[in-house]
């Protein structure tokens, strides 16, 4: 757009003047210049209420400029027009339009030359963004936060102004303009008044009831736009630089909720009770909470209760964007992370594959391990970015087919604990089987060879626990199998001297017990054959005659033997119960500590899944498109 900001379709209608000020703002344009033969005019760029835009080429230097020229020499207009060109020429600042000349053309009428503008209004800006959610600044021309640093410039020079007792009276977002190379601009000065000595502005009688077009500035003694006008303005009541200060928060309401806070051309809208929270009226917008309460501050029915100043809007916007830098940053470095872990998670796969066709896949553990670093950074950078919290979530959640090798090691490392403490168990039950040797002697078993046989697998035992105890490097699995052979053998001839059914299979299954909670040693079938053959092969040797039978049937009853002595049976009695004992007790504890810890390992993992859920919520699942019936 190339048009003087100041020509908007505005309507101006005679002001009341202050004789006191008149002195100080009236230009004798008797005194003017006649003629413009230094510019060249151009084509038609707005119109105003009093006048035309037009653009010129200033043949001296060169430049485009903007004339602004009156249409006619209406009565009481000609004041008007050239106190707008005083006072905008008074007001020398970077976000106000320079003023070059004030001069006269062949037919009379006045016009003076500005600085020609090219840029957008900010009511064009917001009207074209309306659509555009404020959480998409990557993709919008002019982000939230260009908007509102536009809008600290603008306080600033309306506090200019105001250091220069003048008010505006007209603000709004047509008023505004946003350059192309960030300039940013406050028009149409035509409506200013100047402030007496204690800042206030004169008592101007209110309008005459009329119609205009909706967003244009009113007609009558009381000058502005309906829906940016504070109520003591629209009631012709004297104003001063809050005023201004209430038009300021009706454009941040409107920079924020993207649309404005009352009905444009309602006369009545300040005079009814209404909701400045621009948060209220845009629900999905991610409207900071400071800024919700400065426009409900700033565009308050009370003058006395809005900011003095508009420099104390600017500070306040101003120190929410200083800590929005910081958090824009923060994003953008996470958005970054984040395209970084996709990519080491997709692959060579398709753009558009979900995670859970990427994890299919089964990423590589180098790529997981990527995947976890960048998106465990963009959390940290951004906890509030969803993509990355699903990413970390589902990588956690769903573990890959094959376990890293530092997993594997972890695990490794809890095995040998669980050996231990085992092994402490294991250790005291075969310190209690040494004790059945006096036993077996106590029974009547007086076999040297058993006895000696039995007393050294019960002494292997031993040391082997005690060896898992003290171990300070893992066990090896040969070293496993061998405490597994001397069990058999331990077995076997326990099957051999007290029969196959009697002793032999509770020992049996307690070996099978603790030998299974070791994940290491694996091959758990082939131990099961090992200690059932342990036992069924004497059984079955003394079936086809190879040794004596232990089991026999003495007149209907059954009679067990030993072949290494002469069994007591009151002493047996006594000393089976020792042994069934030492059985249900080892086995208990044993399976209650692997109950333990497996207990124990599982709440831990809960745990950790808990507080990963809490950490990282997933992202909730998109709905498959509905199949048409």
């Amino acid at each position: 757009m190339g048009s003087d900001p100041s020509a908007d379709d505005t309507v101006q209608a005679t002001d009341a003047t202050n004789p006191g000020r008149a002195s100080q703002l009236d230009i004798d344009i008797e005194n003017l210049p006649t003629g413009n033969v230094r510019y060249q005019p151009g084509e038609l760029l707005g119109k105003g209420g009093m006048g035309d835009v037009l653009l010129a080429q200033d043949r001296q230097i060169h430049r485009d400029v903007a004339i602004k020229r009156m249409r006619s020499r209406q009565v009481g207009s000609v004041d008007r027009f050239l106190r707008e060109a005083r006072i905008q020429g008074r007001l020398d600042h970077p976000a106000i339009v320079p003023i070059h000349e004030v001069s006269v053309d062949e037919s009379g009428r006045p016009y003076f030359v500005m600085k020609r503008l090219t840029g957008t209004t900010l009511a064009d800006i917001l009207a074209n963004r309306g659509h555009v959610s404020l959480d998409t600044s990557s993709v919008d021309k002019h982000p939230l936060s260009r908007l509102l640093r536009a809008f600290t410039d603008v306080c600033l020079a309306v506090d200019f102004a105001h250091s220069r007792n003048v008010i505006h009276r007209d603000l709004k977002p047509s008023n505004i303009m946003l350059g192309d190379f960030g300039e940013v601009y406050v028009l149409d000065w035509g409506v200013a008044r100047e402030l007496d000595s204690d800042g206030h502005d004169s008592l101007e009688v209110p309008p005459a009831p009329g119609a205009s077009k909706p967003g244009a500035t009113e007609a009558g003694a009381v000058l502005g736009t309906i829906g940016y006008m504070p109520p003591e303005q629209q009631r012709g009541l004297p104003v001063d630089r809050r005023a201004d200060v209430y038009a300021l928060g009706c454009i941040l309401f409107e920079i924020l909720a993207g649309s404005p806070l009352h009905r444009a051309g309602d006369f009545t809208a300040v005079f009814e009770e209404y909701d400045a929270r621009p948060s209220v009226r845009a629900p999905t917008r991610d409207v900071p909470p400071e800024l919700d309460a400065l426009v409900v501050r700033a565009t308050h029915p009370d003058p006395t209760k809005r900011p003095v100043t508009a420099r104390e809007l600017c500070e306040r916007v101003q120190r929410y964007l200083d800590g929005d830098r910081d958090v824009a940053l923060r994003r953008k470095l996470a958005r970054e992370q984040i395209v970084l872990a996709r990519a080491a998670l997709r692959g060579d796969m398709k753009t558009d594959a979900t995670v859970s066709d990427i994890l299919r896949k089964s990423p590589s553990e180098d790529d997981r391990r990527k995947i976890m670093q960048y998106a465990g950074r963009a959390i940290a950078l951004d906890p509030t970015n969803v993509e990355a919290a699903d990413l970390v979530g589902r990588v956690m959640l769903e573990p890959p087919p094959a376990t890293p090798r530092e997993v594997e090691a972890e695990l490794d490392a809890f095995d040998d604990h669980n050996l231990r403490d085992q092994s402490k168990v294991a250790f005291v039950a075969f310190l209690l089987y040494l004790a059945f040797i006096p036993l077996m002697l106590w029974v009547g078993i007086d076999s040297p060879a058993y006895l000696t046989s039995i007393a050294a697998a019960c002494l292997i035992n031993s040391a082997s626990a005690y060896y898992f105890v003290t171990a300070k490097k893992p066990v090896p699995s040969p070293v496993l199998w061998f405490v597994a052979v001397a069990n058999m053998v331990l077995v076997a001839l326990l099957a051999r001297l007290f029969s196959p059914m009697l002793i032999a299979p509770g020992l049996a299954a307690g070996t099978m017990l603790g030998f299974s909670f070791h994940p290491r040693f694996g091959r758990t079938l082939v131990l099961a054959a090992g200690l059932s053959a342990a036992i069924l092969l004497p059984w079955l040797g003394e079936w086809l005659g190879l040794w004596s039978r232990t089991i026999l049937d003495v007149d209907g009853m059954m009679a067990i033997t030993s072949p290494a002595g002469t069994i007591n049976a009151r002493r047996f009695e006594l000393a089976h119960v020792f042994y069934v004992l030492c059985v249900v007790f080892t086995c208990g504890i044993l399976t209650q500590r692997m109950a333990f810890i497996q207990r124990e390992t599982r709440r831990t993992a809960h745990l950790h899944a808990w507080h990963l859920r809490q950490l990282v919520p997933l992202a909730p699942p998109t709905p498959s498109p509905r199949t048409p019936s």
